[in-house]
């Protein structure tokens, strides 16, 4: 049996779903690469597909059902994370945790990817898979659990959350997104509901460090977006994820080395969590990417928002987590405002 964390459940739930679900990567061949044409148009214009091309930014268009069910697939599978991560967490710790998720991701994306890692693009995938690897794999999710042992996790919630304001920033300054008043709007009424869902606790010793590597890891989750979305949208999604994975192992070798604590002795619980997460880096990374590529950078970022209700939704069905008032409303200004940040309507008779 696992020992339960420092916080409570329903608040772990949230943390974990918004910062440690860390990644994932789909599930299905180059799912990312063979999107219909009009959508990877959207993204990249240039007719060679060339890695390293600059895309138009994106324009504020509503998404269509598709897109928004890969979004909320993306969202689920994300933060199904929480639960799988909370039981790793506790008997082996998150580092050596994230090791053997990487390892189990690499076996995985081997068998899928075969002789294509060895394709054409084979350089300017490794190149885009080390970058990338460092930002979304090893900076982003190492940051996000050392901040958790720094300071409350419903702030480390909050932090991670502001993704969408971060990428869309970044985004229009480097002229790869348009400026949308209804987004900023969005994002802010998002904000406030996961505010309203999580709370704010006192900030204590050692807050200020932890609250820099929280918004460290938000700032490499925003640039590695961006990134992919300028230079390497037109590479085939699984190669481009496998050397992402192996980046993410090898830098967290040293960590599972100094770590008395192997697969083998985990319980069978433990263990087969970690098999799901080697799934969800699989399937939610690959998702993830899919997102940047036929919706834009920031578009992509703003269903992170949704992390909070699922992660609840999952603790609920999975742990027994209550659902108090105040997260039904949270849940409601998160729905209302992706709806305004993303241009969904209802539809008129």
């Amino acid at each position: 049996m696992s020992r339960p964390l420092p916080e409570n459940t329903a608040a772990s739930a949230r943390a974990f779903s918004a910062s440690a679900g860390a990644a994932a990567t789909a599930a299905v061949p180059q799912a990312g690469h063979t999107t219909s044409r009009k959508g990877e148009d959207s993204v990249n214009r240039n007719p060679a597909g060339a890695a390293g091309s600059t895309p138009r930014p994106a324009a504020h268009s509503c998404p269509g059902l598709g897109h928004l069910a890969v979004g909320l697939c993306f969202s689920i599978i994300w933060s199904s994370a929480f639960v799988a991560g909370k039981m790793v967490v506790t008997e082996m710790g998150p580092f050596a945790g994230l090791f053997y998720r990487f390892v189990g991701t690499v076996a995985v994306l081997a068998v899928l990817c075969g002789k294509r890692l060895w394709g054409p693009q084979w350089r300017q995938a490794l190149g885009a898979g080390i970058v990338l690897g460092l930002l979304n794999n090893v900076l982003y999710l190492g940051l996000s659990f050392s901040a958790l042992g720094l300071v409350a996790a419903p702030w480390v919630v909050v932090i991670v959350s502001c993704s969408p304001f971060v990428t869309m920033l970044l985004g229009v300054a480097r002229g790869l997104e348009s400026f949308s008043i209804a987004k900023l709007l969005g994002f802010c009424l998002s904000l406030a509901g996961i505010v309203l869902m999580v709370g704010l606790h006192n900030l204590k010793g050692g807050a200020a460090l932890g609250l820099l590597l929280a918004g460290g890891a938000t700032v490499a989750f925003s640039v590695g977006a961006l990134l992919f979305r300028k230079r390497y949208s037109a590479l085939p999604v699984l190669p481009v994820n496998f050397w992402m994975s192996v980046c993410a192992m090898v830098c967290f070798a040293p960590a599972a080395m100094l770590n008395p604590v192997t697969p083998l002795a985990l319980s069978l619980p433990a263990l087969v969590a970690l098999a799901w997460l080697a799934v969800v880096s699989l399937v939610g990374m690959a998702l993830w990417l899919l997102l940047i590529r036929t919706q834009g950078a920031s578009t992509a970022a703003a269903y992170n928002m949704l992390n909070p209700i699922s992660g609840l939704t999952l603790a609920a069905l999975l742990l027994g987590a209550p659902i108090v008032p105040t997260d039904l409303a949270g849940a409601a200004a998160i729905v209302a405002g992706l709806g305004v940040a993303l241009g969904v309507r209802p539809k008129t008779r």
